[in-house]
């Protein structure tokens, strides 16, 4: 739902190519960037566009180049997206759904614990303490994408503090996870 709503939310400020969404999301929405691929981009621009929630026009726009040509900037055709109303109804349906929801998820570390007294205690410990440092580079990787990019509108606010609760969260079931496989043995 989130990619929709991504999509459909960029395309509600103004229309624009393929290429233009993924460079906005790159840009200003980097936690996104690595869950929304230029080719999920155009499946889900596809998947709209048939549902009806966007209109395709081809146009010629002021637009780079491919490769090496990308910053010469000249008149281009490109495949323009323009969300319809039932495209602005279905974002906002989507939009407060998201908001006033919660769907619980199952990650697949829920699944291994179930399992955990197949693998020896001392291995189950190098495992999560390597998920730990795992988790822990990633929070210290988001905090640098915050201080680099110095975007302080209370969106980013939002999603950036949302973020960091989860990691943080994480970290610290780790933290009582490893202490308690230290301190207790695991019996198959």
């Amino acid at each position: 739902m989130y990619k929709q709503v991504m999509l459909l939310g960029l395309l509600i400020e103004k229309p624009m190519y393929g290429q233009q969404i993924r460079e906005v999301i790159e840009n200003h929405h980097d936690l996104f960037a690595d869950f929304i691929k230029k080719p999920t981009i155009y499946y889900q621009l596809e998947r709209l566009v048939q549902d009806g929630y966007l209109e395709m026009r081809r146009e010629a726009v002021e637009a780079p180049g491919t490769g090496a040509a990308h910053t010469d900037f000249a008149l281009r055709e490109r495949d323009i997206y323009y969300i319809t109303e039932v495209g602005r109804e279905h974002f906002s349906h989507l939009l407060r759904t998201a908001l006033s929801s919660y769907s619980p998820a199952l990650s697949n570390v829920d699944a291994c614990l179930f399992f955990l007294h197949y693998v020896k205690a001392e291995e189950a410990v190098t495992l999560l303490t390597d998920r730990y440092h795992i988790v822990n580079n990633y929070r210290q990787q988001v905090l640098q994408q915050i201080e680099k990019q110095n975007i302080h509108d209370s969106a980013h606010q939002l999603v950036n503090d949302h973020k960091l609760t989860l990691l943080d969260a994480e970290l610290r079931w780790l933290e009582r996870t490893l202490e308690h496989l230290r301190t207790v043995r695991i019996v198959l």
